[in-house]
Order: C-alpha cells, then sequence, then structure tokens
C-alpha cells in the first residue's frame, strides 16, 4: 500500500456505522479521555521513552481497533470515513505505533533493512545535529527529563535521513517530528516512518531550501485567515504583523513546537490520516478561540500570545472540534495555490527584470566610463586645445588692432604734411588776402569816382572861366591832380597785381596741400578699412570662441546627462534592492521563528487516507 489516503469527513459519515460500532466509540471515546489524562500512556512499552508503568489495555479497544489493526486492507478500501473518525475520536497509546505504521505503510519502504548500514557513514549535518539537541532538547516539553535518554536514537535517526536525501539533508523542524515518533517505537522504525513522511506528506517540500511549498501554505492559511477571521486579518495588516511569523513553525513541525503534548499527538494523529489539512484547520481554529483577545494586542503582545498555546490550548478534543467547524474548501484552496504559482512567477520574473537592470546598469557603468576615458584622452584635450588656439587668436587680432590704431595716430601726429593747424591758418591767410583785394578794389572804385568828378569838374570850370589863362592855370593843377591820381591809381593797381599774385601763390600752395592729403586720407581710410576688417575678424573669433564653449558647455551637458541617468539607474536599483532586502527580511523572519535550518522535496503520494476515500 504505497498510497493511503483519506478524505475529510463528511456529516453523514457517522450514518455508515451500525448501532454496536457507535456504542463501542462512544465508550472508546470516554476511555481515551481518561487514558489522554495519564501523560505515563504516552510512552508505550516498545518506545524508546518507556512509561514506568504499562499503560492499560482494554477489551473493546481491542474488538474495534484490533479488528482495524488486523483487517487494516478491508477498512482502507471500504471504512476510509470509518477510520477518520476513530482517529479524530484519538488513538489508544498503546496501539498508536502500530497505527502509525499502517497509515504510512511502513513495512514497504524502500529503504528498509538500510538503516544500520546508513549509521556506519558520515554526515556533513552531524555537528549542526548535535548542536540543536544540545540546545533545543533540554528546552522542549516533548523531551522533559528525557533528553539523556533520547538524544542518541534521536540523533542516529536524523544523521541517517541526512545521508540518505543529501539534497535536503537536516532541518531543525524535523527534530520534533523525529522526536515525536521515537517517543512512540525504536529508532528503526521511527527512521521508516519518517522516511515516508517526508516522501508522501509534503513534508520534504516543506523542507526544500526555495521554500516555494512552505509559502504556498502560509499564503493559503493568510487567505483564509482574511475569509474567515477579517478583523483579525485586518488588526495584522494594521500592525505589520505577517502572518509567516508564527504559522511557519506550525507547517514545519505540525505544530509539535507550539501546542501541549497532549493536543500535539492527537493533531498529528490526523496527520498521519489526512495530511496538512488538520494544520490549517487547527491553526484556523485558534486563531479564532483568540480572535477577541489578540485584536487588543500590538506586534509584540500577539507574538508572545502565539509563542505561549500551552496556557490555552490544554483541551484536544475541543481543539479539535473547534477545527472541524472550520470552513475548508478543497476548491478554494486549489485556486490559491494557483495564485501563489502567479504570484511567484512574477516575482521570479521581476527578479529577471531587476537581474537585467543590474547587468544594464553594469553595462552602463562600463559605457560611461568607457566614454569618460575617451572624453578625458581626446575630446577634452582637443577642445582645450582649440578655446586655448582661438583664445590666442583673439589676442593676436587685439594686439594688431592695437598697433594698428597706434600707427594711424603716430602717422597722423608725426607726418611732415602741414596738419590740421597749418591748414587753418593757410585758409585763414587766404581770407585775408582776398579781403586786402576787396579793399584794393574798393579803393580803385573811389579813385575812378573822384577822376570822374575831378573831370566834371575841370569841364565846368572851363564854362565858367572865360579867360584862357585862368583856364591855364587851372588846368595845370588839375593836371597836377591828376597826375598825382593816376600815380596813385597805378600803385593801387600794382598793390592789386601783387596781392593777385600772392592769392595765386596761396591757391596753388592749397592745391599743393590738397593733393598732398589725398593719399593720406586714402591711407587713412585704407587704415580704417583694415581696422573695420580686423574688428570683423576680431567678432568671428569672438563667435567661434562662443561657439567652441557652447560645444564644450554641450558636452558638458551631456556628460551630466549621462550621470543623471547613470544616477537615476542607480535609484532604480536602490528601490528594487529595498524591495529585495524587504523580502529577505520577511524570509529571515520567516527563517528567525521555524525550527529548522534547511527546507525539502515535495512528497509523491501521501499515505494519508485522502485519495481512497474518493
Amino acid at each position: 500500500m504505497d498510497s493511503l489516503t483519506v478524505p475529510s469527513l463528511s456529516p453523514s459519515t457517522g450514518s455508515q456505522l451500525s448501532v454496536d460500532e457507535m456504542k463501542l466509540l462512544a465508550k472508546l471515546e470516554e476511555q481515551n479521555r481518561l487514558l489522554e489524562t495519564d501523560r505515563k500512556s504516552l510512552y508505550p512499552l516498545n518506545g524508546v521513552l518507556q512509561s514506568p508503568t504499562s499503560p492499560k489495555t482494554f477489551s473493546f479497544e481491542d474488538d474495534i481497533w484490533g479488528n482495524v489493526i488486523k483487517e487494516w486492507d478491508d477498512w482502507c478500501k471500504r471504512k476510509v470515513g470509518q477510520i477518520k473518525v476513530l482517529i479524530r475520536r484519538g488513538v489508544p497509546a498503546h496501539l498508536r505505533p502500530a497505527v502509525w505504521q499502517l497509515l504510512c505503510d511502513a513495512q514497504n519502504v524502500a529503504v528498509r533493512q538500510k538503516y544500520s548500514d546508513l549509521l556506519k557513514s558520515s554526515s556533513p549535518s552531524e555537528t549542526l545535529i548535535l548542536r540543536d539537541l544540545t540546545r533545543i532538547l533540554p528546552q522542549h516539553q516533548l523531551f522533559h527529563n528525557k533528553a539523556a535518554t533520547c538524544q542518541k536514537p534521536l540523533f542516529n535517526v536524523l544523521k541517517a535521513y541526512s545521508i540518505l536525501d543529501r539534497e535536503i539533508g537536516y532541518c531543525q523542524g524535523s527534530l520534533f517530528i523525529v522526536g515525536l515518533l521515537l517517543t512512540q517505537m525504536a529508532e528503526e522504525e521511527a527512521f521508516y516512518i519518517f522516511v515516508r513522511l517526508m516522501k508522501d506528506f509534503r513534508m520534504r517540500d516543506l523542507y526544500r531550501s526555495n521554500m516555494v511549498e512552505l509559502g504556498c501554505c502560509i499564503h493559503q492559511f493568510d487567505a483564509m485567515i482574511k475569509d474567515q477571521l477579517p478583523e483579525l486579518h485586518s488588526h495584522f495588516q494594521t500592525q505589520g504583523f505577517h502572518t509567516s511569523v508564527f504559522s511557519s513553525s506550525w507547517f514545519l513541525n505540525i505544530l509539535l513546537s507550539s501546542l501541549p503534548i497532549r493536543a500535539a499527538i492527537r493533531i498529528f494523529d490526523i496527520f498521519m490520516c489526512e495530511g496538512l489539512e488538520i494544520v490549517f484547520r487547527v491553526g484556523l481554529a485558534l486563531l479564532h478561540m483568540k480572535q477577541t483577545e489578540l485584536i487588543k494586542l500590538d506586534v509584540e503582545g500577539m507574538m508572545n500570545c502565539l509563542q505561549n498555546l500551552e496556557s490555552w490550548a490544554s483541551d484536544p478534543d475541543g481543539i479539535i472540534e473547534a477545527a472541524y467547524q472550520i470552513k475548508y474548501n478543497p476548491s478554494r484552496m486549489k485556486q490559491l495555490r494557483q495564485e501563489y504559482a502567479y504570484i511567484k512567477t512574477k516575482k521570479l520574473e521581476e527578479q529577471e527584470e531587476l537581474n537585467g537592470l543590474s547587468s544594464e546598469n553594469k553595462h552602463l557603468k562600463q559605457r560611461l566610463a568607457l566614454l569618460e576615458k575617451r572624453c578625458s584622452e581626446k575630446l577634452v584635450p582637443q577642445l582645450k586645445k582649440e578655446l586655448e588656439k582661438t583664445r590666442l587668436n583673439t589676442a593676436r587680432s587685439q594686439s594688431a588692432l592695437k598697433e594698428m590704431q597706434a600707427n594711424i595716430l603716430q602717422m597722423e601726429e608725426s607726418s611732415a604734411v602741414p596738419n590740421e593747424d597749418s591748414v587753418m591758418s593757410l585758409h585763414t591767410e587766404l581770407i585775408s588776402c582776398r579781403l586786402q583785394e576787396a579793399e584794393a578794389l574798393t579803393e580803385l572804385k573811389v579813385l575812378k569816382q573822384h577822376i570822374k568828378d575831378l573831370e566834371e569838374k575841370w569841364q565846368r570850370q572851363q564854362v565858367q572861366c572865360g579867360g584862357q589863362q585862368k583856364v591855364s592855370s587851372a588846368q595845370n593843377e588839375l593836371q597836377v591832380e591828376l597826375l598825382s591820381t593816376r600815380l596813385k591809381e597805378t600803385l593801387t593797381q600794382a598793390a592789386l597785381k601783387e596781392s593777385r599774385h600772392r592769392l595765386m601763390k596761396l591757391q596753388t600752395e592749397n592745391k599743393i596741400y590738397s593733393n598732398q592729403l589725398k593719399p593720406i586720407e586714402a591711407h587713412i581710410n585704407s587704415q580704417q578699412d583694415h581696422l573695420q576688417e580686423l574688428t570683423s575678424q576680431n567678432q568671428d573669433l569672438c563667435s567661434q570662441l562662443q561657439q567652441s564653449r557652447r560645444q564644450f558647455s554641450t558636452v558638458q551637458y551631456k556628460q551630466k546627462e549621462k550621470q543623471d541617468k547613470e544616477a537615476a539607474n542607480l535609484t532604480i536599483i536602490a528601490v528594487l534592492q529595498k524591495q529585495i532586502t524587504e523580502l529577505q527580511s520577511q524570509i529571515q523572519s520567516l527563517s528567525k521563528h521555524t525550527m529548522f535550518s534547511q527546507p525539502a522535496p515535495r512528497p509523491s503520494t501521501s499515505t494519508s487516507l485522502k485519495h481512497n476515500d474518493t
């Protein structure tokens, strides 16, 4: 029987039992409660940790459980629901080892008869196992006052499995499961059952290092809390209290490290029959029982409350009864598993995207470093050289311009040609000569008028004077006066001619000076044109300088822009790294409250009683 699964119990299951069987079950339940009150009944004679007194065996237990064990194959095929009822009501302590072996089909395990050979080999996990045994064993109720007796068998079973399954090796959570098995049976039988649990009860998947199965269980459990205890879930969200903080250890060691031993062993019975469903049910039932108290607490208070379940989970029957009042929908659980797979896929895609961004960032860094190297080796020195050359050309142009301006000033100052003052004096002298000529012409006109007046006077005198003598003497006087006047006229004309000569001379000199000034003016004009040309060249050079500066500024801006892009990429990477850090912190907080160090692969088919009932 490689796979024996029992479906969840329905209300109609009890109707399949006969009246006599129901009476026997009622008596069995009553007696089982009595047995459970006696802690010594937890340690059967064939277990490693034996009780000082052997538990009693009751005839009605033999009637029904003896029949179940004797006709196990028939019960598994036709009375799966009845097996569930019996197990939920409690397995007699002295029959528990046999029932567990039948539930797991430990007799047909593939590694049977290899246990002693495995112990002869050495395991790399031995030091870790010994450390946990020394640290955890004396403190837990499961091994109270039994640490010395249980340590060697527990070490052997954990070591043997770490050698058998080197991929999983040793996980801290398995310590509690193996410890519970050793309280019921010998170490070799405990080893075979543990192998079955790892293979067929999803425990190997829970212990895998990638924690995918554990994450899926926590996601399903969180969704159940949200659906059935919305107020508590809202309080968890408000306080930032993640379900994984307390629930991870519940799944990894089937509540063995959290509940009192009487309740834990009853739940483990059901786990051997129905699988991890009981962990979901009991976990949600415990939260429902303490919902009112938990809502009033902060994170630290909730953590302390959920870590100390012994004080308020001491009634196994009450817990199991509350657990089966919890709604458990397999279709909903399947949907949540698919949802978690989708979320996990998205996270993997985000991780791949992050890896791509990291790779791209690395490539951009290399490219930026290469560009900076090229700029530092070629572009920047070239621009600096061009800028220096432009500045040198500008300085030369300005120097040449100043030199030309100085030359013009020097030529204007030291020229042999009359300067501006000389030209002005010549113009003044020319004007005075023309004024003198005008005065001479005026005097000449006055003389001519005087001569005309004299002639008129002479003629009148001749008319008035009748005698010739008088005429001759007066004529002589007039002639003398006429001659003197003509002499003056002649002198005046001579002076006038001299003034005209001087005027012509001055005009000639003026023309000469004007002719001499023309090439100088032409030279000055050419120098001014050259000056304008140099000024234009200077402006062109200034424009080239500004353009070079703009190019240099553009290069600097591009470099700054690349640096900004790099900074933006670094910011994105920082944000993604922060998200990774948060995820890692959640994983670390998850790992902190789990009682294992390595996780495990998924079991193929469980020997719990799940598929046969269907």
